[in-house]
């Protein structure tokens, strides 16, 4: 596997598929990752924190458009194996 712009979609792709796989009440509840307002503390004490649950709120919409760069990534790796 080389470094290449390709390669680097596809790391990127499968990082936000992890990203949203991830159940809110099952595994980010657990660490306090599910919800900005029930951190227990002011959102400005933990800024990183706050950043993270963002992401992580924000990648849900995404949904349509990883489905849609999925299939055009398999359809891309069959057609030229990769």
């Amino acid at each position: 596997m080389g470094f290449s712009i390709w390669n680097l979609f596809k790391a990127g792709l499968l990082c936000t598929n992890a990203a949203m796989i991830l159940n809110r009440r099952r595994v980010l509840a657990k660490y306090g990752f599910d919800d900005v307002n029930n951190m227990g503390c002011d959102p400005a004490e933990r800024p990183l924190k706050v950043q993270a649950i963002g992401l992580l709120q924000a990648v849900q919409y995404l949904k349509v458009p990883v489905i849609a760069a999925n299939i055009l990534t398999v359809i891309f790796e069959f057609l030229l194996g990769g």
